[in-house]
């Protein structure tokens, strides 16, 4: 067996540059964070022509397999997407106008039902009479007090209005201007700036690899291509899921007449974009037009099941199978990078989000110094079952720790369990001990949690000890909680086997505390470690337990011992030896 490694995920930082390091890093975060808010108005446009250029480069690509001009497909792209954005708005404005221009109509349905829920939820009057009561009393309150004869009337302030006159009959028109400048501003650069990237996509890419260094292109590139191939899938699934849905919420809602069923189609289309927020827009819209327009409650009951039930099946069900994938962000990423965007940027970054997101995760996963990145968003396991089972010991955690092995039921699959998950762990805790990050407390809670987990995971798969009443084989651990937790695994490892043995307490080896055993029918004593012990070491415990074996033969053995001691053998070997003897002795008993 080969010699079990201890792999750190990263090295361990002096404590003394802890400090400073956290410093910088909380500085350059601040001060990218204050950028980033400041300059909203600069990168919001620059992030927007990103995204859409994304998702318009596959159809340009396309138009020009098609033999078109790059220059020609670049803008009919570019004019489709800024027709169907603008009919869009159109549609939603012309259909709210005509709704709001109904509304009235449906006042008097709204009071009806308003009223009606009221008698049904009232308790028998007393919180009416109460409400009635306080605003009698607010009334009364308000009342200006009775004026005496001797009092004189107060003044009654004249109300001034100052209005600005300096454009005159073109005052109301140069308002409307200011409060759409600022928008129609941003859309121009952002179409402009969509424009140029499209016309220089691949001049850009270079810049942006020899900007990262021609050291690994081969990163760099394959950094670009998930990014864009990431975000492509992203929007594309994205829209077909939120497509679907709105076509199937449009047609249920025409079919029941409900009026603009084609607008709340649409947007619910349109708002599922939006994170969290959009699906709950998309859906009270529809349930409120259907409490102004039905007499009963069957309409509005109807249609809240219609829509609620969509979004669930939607939300829950195609998303997570079809885009989970596709994203790579855990749902708890998504919702920090949601409230982050959105405190930065507004409402424009709620929607960027996601993509931003997935664009940092990828640059996390390909360049090694942003590598935390892909750990805090990813949603791929960041640790290895080792790791995760030592962790697990730390907290004192027995039933996950138990969980870890549901995987292994087979004796050779739990005997790869102990190679791979819970001796490594056993090293962790003892490179911990040694740098003195791992308290002897700590380290004896360590090694209880481990003897439990593994007797509970070993009991759960029927491995039960082979009892006799003088076995070949005695078991004593080195000193020290850790040999001891090794000697349990190995112990584990004998049960695995079918080898009959036993094993003593924790302080069998320290003076006097050796029990009295039967040496007649003993073949081996093992003393168990979990790394190679040294020559000073060995000496010492055989001297001390050598009068206890009598002809038994004392085998030093070591979970990661090599070829390069001779008076150490690892466990693996150890087994085969072990094993013969419990043979021989079986044997002898049959004879």
């Amino acid at each position: 067996m080969k010699p079990l490694p201890l792999t750190p995920y990263r090295v361990i930082p002096a404590p003394e540059d802890n400090g400073a390091v956290f410093a910088s890093r909380l500085i350059i975060f601040v001060g990218l964070c204050a950028i980033l808010y400041f300059g909203r108005d600069i990168f919001i446009p620059i992030v927007l022509a990103i995204l859409l250029a994304v998702l318009l480069a596959p159809a340009v690509r396309g138009l020009q397999r098609l033999r078109v001009p790059r220059a020609i497909g670049v803008l009919v792209a570019v004019t489709l997407t800024v027709v169907l954005l603008a009919g869009t708005a159109f549609l939603v404005v012309r259909t709210m106008t005509n709704l709001a221009a109904n509304l009235p109509s449906y006042e008097a349905n709204l009071r009806e039902k308003a009223r009606s829920l009221k008698f049904a939820t009232a308790g028998g009057g007393t919180i009416e009479k109460a409400a009635e009561m306080l605003k009698d009393l607010q009334k009364e309150m308000e009342q200006p007090a009775a004026s005496t004869p001797n009092s004189r009337p107060e003044a009654v302030p004249i109300p001034v209005e100052i209005r600005d006159t300096t454009y005159g009959p073109l005052q109301p028109i140069v308002n409307m201007a200011g409060v759409v400048a600022h928008p129609l501003v941003q859309l121009s650069i952002v179409i402009l700036m969509l424009i140029f990237i499209l016309f220089n996509r691949e001049d850009l890419r270079n810049r942006l690899i020899r900007l990262a260094g021609t050291d690994d292109i081969h990163r760099t590139t394959l950094a670009l291509d998930e990014a864009g191939s990431r975000l492509s899938r992203l929007f594309l699934g994205q829209f077909v899921i939120n497509l679907s849905t709105g076509v199937f919420i449009g047609g249920a809602l025409f079919l029941l007449g409900i009026p603009g069923a084609l607008l709340w189609g649409l947007l619910t289309v349109v708002l599922r974009f939006i994170p969290f927020i959009g699906t709950i827009m998309g859906s009270v819209f529809p349930i409120i037009i259907a409490l102004a327009v039905g007499d009963g409650w069957i309409l509005p009951l109807a249609v809240a099941a219609t829509v609620l039930g969509a979004e669930l099946i939607a939300g829950q069900v195609l998303e997570p199978i079809f885009l989970g994938r596709m994203t790579g962000v855990s749902s708890t990423a998504i919702i920090v990078a949601a409230a982050f965007w959105t405190m930065l940027w507004g409402p424009v970054g709620l929607i960027l989000a996601t993509p931003i997101t997935v664009g940092m995760l990828v640059v996390g996963r390909h360049i090694e110094a942003l590598k935390f990145l892909d750990i805090m968003l990813g949603t791929e396991t960041v640790l290895s079952p080792d790791h995760a089972f030592y962790q697990r010991m730390l907290a004192g955690d027995l039933v996950e720790a138990v969980d870890s092995a549901a995987d292994f039921n087979t004796a050779a699959e739990l005997q790869t369990y102990l190679e791979t998950v819970a001796v490594p762990a056993l090293y962790m805790a003892q490179a911990d001990l040694a740098r003195g990050s791992l308290t002897k407390d700590k380290a004896s809670e360590v090694a209880t949690t481990f003897s439990d987990a593994l007797e509970d995971i070993w009991t759960d798969a029927g491995v039960a000890a082979v009892e006799t009443d003088d076995p070949p084989i005695i078991i004593v651990a080195q000193h020290g909680v850790l040999n001891f937790a090794a000697a349990i695994a190995f112990s584990a490892l004998l049960r695995l086997k079918g080898i009959p043995h036993r094993m003593l307490p924790q302080d069998a080896v320290s003076p006097d505390r050796f029990p009295d055993i039967d040496p007649s029918g003993l073949k081996y004593l093992c003393i168990i470690s979990l790394r190679e012990p040294s020559q000073g070491q060995m000496k010492y415990v055989s001297r001390r337990i050598a009068s206890h074996a009598g002809t038994a033969r004392l085998l030093n053995v070591a979970w990661s011992a090599t070829a390069e001691r001779s008076d150490v053998v690892n466990a693996h070997s150890a087994i085969g030896l072990l094993a013969l003897a419990a043979v021989r002795t079986d044997e002898m008993a049959a004879a």
